[in-house]
């Protein structure tokens, strides 16, 4: 009797933590740097390093799987707008490997940050870091911003993304509200742009 007492004790607090673990979590208007010290230009290294510390505290080692801006089109070469950076982390549990992740979005403008976290094991999503090598962010959103004006499409919010080390920049053009396909995509060591059909 004893003995199944004991296991009982064991495992109770177990369960609850697994249950607890897979609840969402979300922080809203934290206050974040964008910028380094003495200077007013946005660097999406310190917004990058600056946020994997607020994921730190509540995911830890994870890895950043995702990046895009997402700004009006004369705002990229100012890196002005909403950053968006998913981090993931594979941790075991009594249920086995689960995949959690934090999706952050950093207002470059306002210098706030919030974060989504969430259990997304069902959702089979790569956890491999992603490094942003090649040319710099704001080199690609400059090159960006310059062709979109020199085709005279330089009039909307665009979304520039990445999701993997070795690909290429892909960019969404159009009105937000309404679906958009990518429009373009930028090789992310050259900073040619090809145009997608």
């Amino acid at each position: 009797m004893k003995k199944s007492r004991f296991t009982l004790l064991l495992i109770v607090p177990i369960l609850l933590a697994a249950c607890d673990s897979s609840g969402e979590k979300q922080f809203e208007n934290l206050p974040i740097a964008v910028t380094l010290p003495e200077s007013q230009v946005v660097d999406i290294d310190t917004v990058i390093s600056n946020a994997h510390n607020e994921v730190e505290k509540v995911l830890p080692s994870a890895n950043l799987t995702f990046f895009s801006l997402v700004a009006e089109c004369e705002a990229l070469s100012d890196l002005k707008g909403e950053v968006h950076l998913h981090f993931r982390q594979t941790r075991w549990s009594f249920f086995g490997e689960r995949v959690f992740a934090a999706r952050v979005v950093v207002d470059t403008v306002q210098q706030t940050l919030s974060m989504n976290v969430q259990d997304e094991t069902e959702q089979y999503l790569s956890t491999e870091p992603m490094e942003l090598d090649g040319m710099s962010t704001l080199e690609i959103a400059k090159t960006l911003e310059n062709y979109l004006a020199s085709t005279e499409r330089c009039n909307d919010r665009v979304v520039l993304a990445r999701g993997n080390t070795a690909g290429p920049w892909g960019v969404r053009c159009g009105p937000p509200d309404e679906v958009f396909i990518e429009c373009l995509e930028i090789d992310s060591e050259t900073g040619r742009i090809t145009e997608q059909k």
